[in-house]
C-alpha cells in the first residue's frame, strides 16, 4: 500500500502570475509510468534515496536535497534507487518561463544541489495543506524555494572562484558529518568537474578536500571523546567514517593517542 500524500489545489482564475496544480509526496516512484511528459512545470525535491535523470542523453545525479525541474514537452526518465523519493509542486502561468529564465532554469540547467535545508520545511507545510490554505500555501512553498535560486543577472558573482569556493566550503562545513560526502559528490552537487573542486582548494587552502574534511570530523572526535562518548564505534559514526579501525588509526595519527588513550587524559 503506497503512503503517498498527493494534494489538489483548488482552481482559480489565472491572472497572469503562476498558478500551483499539485502539491505531491510521491513515495512510490517505481510504480510510475516513464518516460515523464508533463504539460506544465514541475519542481521536485529529493527527500531520499538517489537516482540518476536522464534528458536528451545526458545524466543528471540526484540526491537527497536536490531540487530539479521537469519542463513542459521534455521527456525525462529517471531510475532510481529502492528508496527514492521526493516531492514536488507542478505549476502554470503565463510568467513562469520568464521567470526561470530570470533563475537558470533552462533545459541545460534543471538540477540543483544543496536543497537539503528545505527538505523538513516542505514536508511540514505539505502536512498542514487544506482547502482553505492550499494556493497561498503551496505557491507560497514554491515561491520562497525559487528564492534561493540565483538570477541570470548575478551569475558573475556565482561564478567567481572565491564565491564558489565559500559555497564549497559552507557546504562542506554543514555536512562534513555525512558518511557519503566526497570530493565526487561535492562536485556532482554543485555542478563542477573534480578537478576544479580539488584545484580550489589547493588554491585557498593549501591543502585537498580530503585533509579538510578529515581535520573536521576529527576536530568534531576529539569534542565528542572529551565530552564523555567512548565508544570508538559511535564516534566513527557519528563523525562521517564508516570503518571504525580506519577512523581509529586517523585520530592517534592526529592526536597522537588512540580514542580511548585520549578520553583518559582528557575526559
Amino acid at each position: 500500500m503506497s503512503d503517498s500524500i498527493c494534494r489538489f489545489i483548488p482552481a482559480k482564475n489565472l491572472t497572469g502570475g503562476i498558478k500551483t496544480v499539485h502539491f505531491v509526496y510521491e513515495s512510490d516512484f517505481h510504480s510510475l509510468k516513464q518516460p515523464f511528459l508533463r504539460p506544465i512545470y514541475y519542481a521536485h525535491l529529493v527527500t531520499g534515496g538517489s537516482a540518476l535523470m536522464e534528458l536528451y542523453g545526458k545524466e543528471y545525479a540526484l540526491e537527497k536535497g536536490t531540487l530539479f525541474f521537469i519542463l513542459p514537452a521534455h521527456p525525462i526518465t529517471i531510475t532510481g534507487s529502492e528508496d527514492f523519493k521526493y516531492m514536488y509542486i507542478s505549476f502554470m502561468g503565463s510568467s513562469v518561463p520568464s521567470l526561470l529564465e530570470e533563475l537558470n532554469v533552462r533545459t541545460d540547467s534543471l538540477v540543483f544541489g544543496g536543497f537539503e535545508h528545505l527538505v523538513d520545511f516542505w514536508m511540514h507545510e505539505i502536512l498542514r495543506l487544506n482547502e482553505g490554505n492550499a494556493n497561498l500555501l503551496s505557491e507560497g512553498v514554491l515561491l520562497y524555494t525559487l528564492s534561493f535560486l540565483s538570477p541570470v543577472g548575478n551569475s558573475k558573482k556565482e561564478t567567481d572562484p572565491d564565491s564558489v569556493f565559500q559555497m564549497l566550503v559552507d557546504y562542506i562545513d554543514s555536512n562534513y558529518r555525512d558518511p557519503e560526502l566526497s570530493l565526487k559528490k561535492l562536485a556532482s552537487i554543485f555542478s563542477y568537474t573534480e578537478k576544479y573542486v580539488s584545484h580550489l582548494f589547493k588554491k585557498n587552502m593549501n591543502v585537498g578536500f580530503n585533509l579538510y574534511l578529515n581535520n573536521l570530523r576529527l576536530r568534531y572526535a576529539t569534542e565528542l571523546v572529551s565530552s564523555g562518548v567512548t565508544s570508538v564505534s559511535e564516534i566513527a559514526i557519528r563523525c562521517g567514517y564508516r570503518d571504525p579501525l580506519y577512523f581509529s588509526r586517523l585520530f592517534k595519527k592526529r592526536t597522537g593517542y588512540a580514542p580511548t588513550e585520549y578520553h583518559k587524559r582528557n575526559g
